[in-house]
């Protein structure tokens, strides 16, 4: 063999083993890291190294018992409660449930105490609206408000954890029929303070009209830091599951979120900043994972963006969407990373949504080695016409989407592969489309879009064409290998198309 030819191959042999090396190494970090021990779980994204710090707590232990708790109550709010902050003043520590059902009203979480929920235990919640009518800061549907007491709830803390092997139940069905009148009636009222810059402490909404309050979240941690969320199970709550708001390092790990009803997302990162969602399992009336950021001119005021999101190792059976953005964005929604996820039985798999008059910026996004099957509809969504039947915008600030990235997708079963839907002044902008294999009744459908790549699509359709352009600008398609001949594969039409084209190798 000539020297060259040898040295090229043992290129070869050193860059396969050194990747093996690597992949192993990086598997046995990730092993260690999502342990129970771990302090620090890394992550490499598209833009770093991100470096999760799970909270520690001192070895103190308090039984909820030991304040009197007793599972025949029909109310242990002052024992859990008084055992939480009697943690909290010693210097922090763990407060423990043991195993039984145990019935509470509304509680709030304290720095340094992590709420553990032992094998067989119940947190379960009233279901009595008056028992959370107290006036708490919040923010519904992305406005800043006064609203019923979320039924799990922290603001301002540090280092908060929920974690252990019980399960929270929210027994939501009992708020449930305030959802139409609520925003017929209620969110309308709340829009239009906003609007004329009312201050959140005097957006009342409980001083509304009896019977249309709006729903609280069931878990809601607000302006918290240092939080893990971690082994529970959770189940359906008045109407967002886990709601993190204004929050800055978190991790949520090895959750089990089954809900049903309207609105019940699972779990909610709304501006927050670095967190990880990871190895979580979703069955919900609603989105699953849904990122938000504030609605309209009071996510404009409070400017606050989600940022530094990574999703890995998570899966669903059901619900609207898998992993979602929007659609209440208006502060901006940026450096969300998803990767190693499988979603089924979803709507949509992976859905970005806004609107003319949320204005707002989403940009680099990143989805990866993701495997969907049988969604319902779209198996990659991008809308920015998206209808909204309770807060329609009163303005015409125009969204903006730019760097999203699909890599290493798998789908079958879908309605649809993929739609896009930009708007004729602000284009969906800076699209790749990478080493896809996807099989659908619909192939895919783009339109007012700019600068978009497809490369190694392997798509399989029932429609004639395989990709259909409407109005897009700089659209190449490489590598596609279909169900119908590369020179059928490409629909051209709409009035304003430049250098939409097929790139021969």
């Amino acid at each position: 063999m000539p020297k060259r030819a040898m040295s090229n191959l043992r290129r070869a042999v050193m860059a396969v083993i050194c990747a093996t090396i690597f992949w192993a190494c990086g598997a046995d970090k990730q092993k260690a890291d999502t342990g129970q021990t771990a302090k620090v779980i890394e992550q490499q994204t598209p833009w770093g190294l991100e470096r999760f710090v799970l909270p520690e707590f001192p070895d103190r232990i308090i039984a909820i018992t030991e304040m009197g708790a007793d599972t025949a109550s029909a109310n242990n709010q002052k024992a859990i409660q008084k055992a939480i902050d009697l943690c909290s003043e010693k210097g922090g520590g763990t407060v423990s449930l043991p195993a039984g059902v145990w019935r509470t009203s509304y509680l709030e979480l304290r720095d340094n105490v992590n709420l553990r929920l032992e094998k067989g235990s119940v947190l379960s919640f009233s279901d009595n609206p008056d028992d959370y009518a107290v006036p708490t800061f919040t923010r519904w549907e992305g406005m800043e408000c006064m609203n019923y007491h979320p039924l799990l709830y922290a603001k301002g803390k540090k280092n908060i954890a929920i974690t252990g092997k019980g399960r929270i139940e929210g027994n939501g069905k009992a708020w449930w029929h305030m959802a139409r009148k609520g925003k017929k009636i209620t969110l309308p009222k709340l829009y239009t303070q906003a609007l004329e810059g009312v201050a959140p402490k005097d957006r009342n909404c409980l001083e509304y009209e009896e019977g249309s309050f709006l729903r609280p979240s069931m878990i809601q941690l607000i302006n918290c830091e240092n939080i893990l969320v971690q082994g529970i199970e959770i189940g359906s709550g008045p109407m967002w599951t886990t709601h993190f708001v204004y929050c800055k390092n978190v991790v949520a790990q090895r959750l089990k979120v089954r809900t049903n009803g309207h609105n019940n997302d699972g779990l909610t990162p709304d501006s927050c900043e670095k967190m990880l969602i990871d190895d979580c399992d979703f069955s919900t009336g609603d989105d699953c994972i849904v990122i938000k950021s504030g609605l309209n001119e009071d996510g404009w005021r409070v400017g606050k963006p989600s940022s530094r999101i990574v999703i890995r190792n998570s899966k669903t059976k059901r619900g609207h969407g898998g992993v979602v953005i929007g659609s209440e964005m208006s502060g901006g929604v940026n450096k969300v990373y998803a990767l190693n996820c499988d979603f089924g039985g979803t709507d949509r798999g992976l859905r970005v949504k806004s609107m003319k008059g949320r204005g707002g910026v989403i940009e680099d996004i990143w989805f990866e080695n993701i495997q969907m099957k049988n969604i319902r509809r779209e198996a990659i969504m991008l809308n920015m016409r998206y209808g909204s039947s309770s807060t329609p915008p009163r303005g015409d600030k125009v969204p903006v989407f730019r760097n999203f990235n699909f890599k290493n997708i798998v789908s079958t079963g879908s309605k649809h592969a993929v739609r896009v839907v930009g708007l004729p002044e602000s284009n969906v902008d800076g699209m790749n489309f990478e080493n896809m294999r996807l099989q659908s009744k619909k192939g895919i459908e783009v339109s007012d879009i700019s600068d978009c790549v497809f490369d190694s699509l392997e798509l399989k359709a029932e429609t004639p064409s395989l990709i259909h352009v409407k109005d897009g600008n700089n659209i190449a398609v490489k590598r596609l290998y279909g169900s119908v001949p590369v020179s059928e594969a490409l629909l051209i039409s709409g009035e304003k198309n430049k250098d939409v084209r097929i790139v021969k190798d």
